[in-house]
């Protein structure tokens, strides 16, 4: 067995006292194996007294760390070359572990830092407490704000999933009120109308210093309803597509995976920390969609399994009941499936946000050319919606027209249905252009609807 140390091995020759920073370390990040007999350099040494260096190793899991940590810490042993060494599996704890007679305190907090133990600072220590704190606290057991709560879209829409509603025990078999019989958070989030706000926002350029062009409301409503919403309208509207002729063969590249972007606002949805209050958000730049969640990693959930697909939902009974709307699949596959198309650095863990990156196809400012059927013609990409104050509506903007105008130049004995092709929207959106287009004086058609022509006024 060859012995190498990495952020998930630790190498001891001999018991010490920074063995204690060395299993408080591993409890406070992601977990790892510590071995004691073997080198640095991971020559196998041995350990002479096993049974006293065993009693001391057991004596420190047991009582020189707080929180308990028995549950997280497997004890054992290797024969090698005619030596034994011994092993300390150590799992991730649910917490925030320090050296008993240091407290809570830069003595006493370890975290692992590549192959080496680092004390962690006093403003660390607090940024970790307050998550564990938030991480325990459940939505069904915190009290909600609002009193009086009605569900009618959560019951239409276990009628449509096949679910029966009893009146009777509705409250109960969702979990919607805590032990001390008052509506809950999750009655909170789950009701016809609550304060929850959810926005999907939109810039000019690739960071937030460039204007907002776009700003949509989707929350204040029950949550499977409006994080549905939100979904539908990334997925199927800001989705562009570009169609691309080449040869005659059609090619569309939509801008980014409908089904990597369910799972990760799906999943930001279901991880939130609600009880912190904060929703998580979709920002849309030029160049990328990003989602943000409050609450970062799970406690109990370290980042190898996190990429490996193991489902440990923080929310668990919202998890419950997503599932039986058919909503989401606690199948383990959607991390796995982003990073299969995108790579694990669209990940990013912050104290107490994780925001994922999803890469678009193309800038949607480029420009670009396709050679086509109908001759080569060259369309400039802009952003295609604008934001209107007062009425917050979202209306299709001048560059699809121009993109017509283009198409007809060029080709004035196009069919609406190929220019709706080659500019990748549908014959109702060309048709309703061109109507505005000739009602403007822009653009007329000449002779009869098979054999005539365009004209470019």
């Amino acid at each position: 067995m060859e012995f190498v140390e990495t952020e998930k091995v630790e190498l001891k020759r001999k018991y010490t006292e920074a063995i204690e920073k060395e299993i408080v370390a591993f409890l406070n990040t992601d977990g790892g194996t510590l071995y004691v007999g073997v080198e640095d350099d991971g020559t196998v040494v041995g350990v002479e007294k096993i049974d006293e260096t065993f009693k001391k190793i057991s004596d420190v899991i047991t009582d020189s760390i707080l929180p308990s940590a028995k549950e997280y810490v497997q004890l054992g042993s290797k024969y090698l070359d005619g030596k034994i060494v011994i092993e300390v599996l150590i799992e991730r704890g649910e917490g925030l572990f320090y050296i008993k007679r240091f407290g809570r305190s830069s003595q006493g907090c370890y975290r692992r830092i590549g192959t080496t133990c680092r004390a962690m600072s006093e403003n660390e220590i607090e940024k970790t407490h307050s998550m564990v704190l938030n991480a325990k606290a459940k939505i069904t057991s915190v009290r909600g704000d609002i009193q009086d709560p009605t569900f009618k879209f959560l019951k239409l829409l276990c009628s449509e999933s096949g679910l029966s509603v009893n009146e009777q025990t509705f409250a109960q078999n969702f979990h919607l009120k805590n032990e001390s019989g008052e509506w809950n958070k999750m009655s909170d989030l789950l009701c016809d109308k609550n304060d929850i706000s959810i926005k999907v926002v939109r810039f000019a350029g690739p960071d937030k210093s460039s204007k907002i062009i776009l700003r949509n409301e989707y929350g204040e409503k029950c949550l499977a309803v409006a994080m549905q919403r939100a979904f539908d309208y990334c997925a199927e509207v800001l989705n562009e597509t570009r169609t691309e002729f080449n040869r005659g063969l059609r090619k569309d590249i939509h801008l980014f995976d409908k089904d990597a972007f369910r799972e990760v606002w799906f999943n930001a949805c279901l991880h939130n920390n609600w009880v912190d209050g904060t929703p998580p958000a979709i920002y849309v730049f030029s160049n990328r969609i990003e989602v943000i969640s409050t609450g970062g990693l799970p406690s109990n959930l370290s980042r190898e399994d996190f990429f490996a697909g193991v489902s440990k939902p923080v929310n668990d009974e919202l998890a419950k009941i997503l599932i039986r709307l058919n909503m989401v699949e606690q199948t383990g596959h959607g991390i796995p499936l982003v990073t299969r198309l995108y790579g694990k650095s669209v990940f990013e863990f912050l104290d107490f946000f994780i925001r994922v990156s999803i890469p678009f196809e193309y800038d949607v400012n480029d420009s670009y050319v396709i050679n086509g059927e109908y001759g080569d013609v060259t369309l400039l990409r802009q952003p295609q919606f604008r934001y209107e104050t007062g009425n917050k509506e979202v209306k299709l903007g001048k560059k699809t027209r121009d993109n017509i105008i283009s198409v007809l130049r060029n080709n004035p004995s196009l069919s609406k249905e190929a220019v709706a092709k080659i500019i990748g929207k549908s014959s109702k959106t060309v048709e309703w252009h061109i109507k505005k287009l000739v009602d403007e004086g822009l653009v007329r058609h000449v002779g009869a609807n098979k054999n005539g022509h365009w004209e470019i006024l």
